[in-house]
């Protein structure tokens, strides 16, 4: 079950999570994504990087879980962090339904309240013409 990440290995995962996380933070500060995604999108590099550079408490996790197979623990992270992702991305998505709907009901009571407006207005000219 032990295992001893490469050089190579640890330098283009570092290489990797800088470039990552120079580009997640420059669109935190742009603000195309918030705060809290940018915590989840880059644990998804973080946890890679904490397997690679601590393989002894890796291992000890795994006997402590009871896996066998050490590598499960890091794609089990990386899952939950995707799915809470998801799960975050689709709370969104409804808001942003839910939002639509209203704003489309507005729009319509609006184009009414107009059409009935421009329509007394043409009623009331008819009847001040005769």
């Amino acid at each position: 079950m032990e295992f001893q990440p490469t050089p190579q290995t640890i330098i283009f995962l570092s290489f990797f999570i800088v470039i990552y996380l120079f580009v997640l933070l420059r669109n935190t500060i742009k603000n195309t994504i918030d705060l809290y995604d940018f915590l989840l999108l880059s644990s998804v590099a973080i946890i890679p990087l904490f397997y690679i550079l601590t393989p002894e408490l890796v291992v000890f996790l795994a006997r402590l879980t009871g896996v066998s197979f050490s590598f499960l623990l890091l794609f089990g992270s990386l899952f939950v962090v995707t799915f809470i992702y998801l799960y975050r991305l689709n709370i969104k998505l409804t808001a942003q339904q839910k939002k639509i709907i209203l704003l489309t009901q507005e729009v319509g009571l609006l184009r009414q309240a107009l059409t009935q407006k421009t329509e007394g207005q043409e009623i009331k000219k008819r009847e001040s013409e005769s």
